[in-house]
């Protein structure tokens, strides 16, 4: 008869032990933490985490779970380096990082970020992340998933696309209940209506400054020694509409497509109350009617 040390079986057992502990203990490490740029401050700018804030300099950087906040007449440029993406806090807004999480998965990094936007307004250019990163910004009251796209989101839940398309789900006041929209390029998410409607060109002149810088700071960054570049697709300006959209008269483009642009084709206003020649100065941050 073969003997077998009485042992052995409790031996085998500790060696998968370790085994699932080392196997666990790599998944973990691969998972960390991105970082936050601070790519320029204008004006009194703030952050915190903890009880203190502290003013918010050029340069620095950011990390989970901090909060940035803007004041009247102040922007804060930031840029995710970890998952290519460029932000612009507009004035009077504060913006808490909830979740800022990067992984490696073979030649891809996976990615999942949450924003909480708790007041104010962000605007973004996002490249497209690889399957199956995510990136949400949550606001009262709802969520907006962003995928590769420009966009400005106001935490009143107001949602506007310049390009590529943002899905928000949003729970009406009045216990309208709860609705799922995707927004696409030209089009705007109303919060008071439920509605997704067409952007106007009176309402992109009144951010143009905001999104130009932006675009600009999207444009090349370097990101873990590689250069990342930004390069949205079917862009809308402030001046020139996209045929089919309905923003007002343009050239007829090559292809001859449906058109659906001319006189009085022009779009609704997602609660703009500033307009192109309005004394008013210029606000990102307006307040739907």
């Amino acid at each position: 008869m073969k003997y077998v040390p009485a042992f052995s079986g409790r031996a085998v057992l500790s060696l998968l032990a370790i085994v699932v502990f080392n196997s666990l203990s790599v998944a973990n490490a691969q998972v960390q933490s991105g970082q936050v740029l601070v790519q320029d401050v204008q004006g009194a700018a703030t952050y915190s985490k903890g009880a203190d804030w502290l003013p918010l300099k050029k340069n620095s950087t950011l990390s989970r779970g901090a909060v940035v906040k803007t004041g009247a007449e102040a922007t804060v440029d930031l840029i995710l380096q970890y998952n290519g993406t460029v932000l612009r806090l507009t004035p009077n807004s504060t913006l808490s990082f909830d979740k800022l999480n990067r992984e490696n998965a073979g030649e891809e990094i996976i990615t999942e970020t949450s924003l909480n936007l708790i007041s104010g307004s962000i605007i973004g250019s996002q490249r497209k992340l690889a399957t199956p990163s995510s990136f949400q910004v949550n606001i009262p009251g709802g969520v907006a998933t962003i995928k590769g796209t420009e966009y400005l989101v106001r935490s009143d839940g107001a949602v506007t696309v310049l390009s590529g398309s943002v899905q928000v789900i949003y729970n009406l006041p009045g216990n309208r209940g709860s609705i799922n929209v995707t927004v696409p390029a030209g089009y705007s998410f109303d919060p008071s209506t439920g509605k997704v409607v067409l952007t106007t060109a009176a309402f992109l002149q009144n951010i143009i400054a905001d999104i130009d810088t932006v675009r600009q700071n999207a444009k090349v960054f370097k990101a873990g020694g590689a250069t990342v570049v930004v390069k949205p697709n079917g862009v809308l300006t402030s001046t020139k509409g996209n045929n089919g959209v309905g923003n007002g008269l343009d050239p007829k483009p090559p292809g001859n497509p449906p058109t659906n642009d001319g006189p009085g084709t022009g779009p609704g206003n997602p609660g703009n109350r500033h307009h192109v020649g309005s004394a008013t100065p210029r606000n990102s941050n307006v307040q739907p009617p």
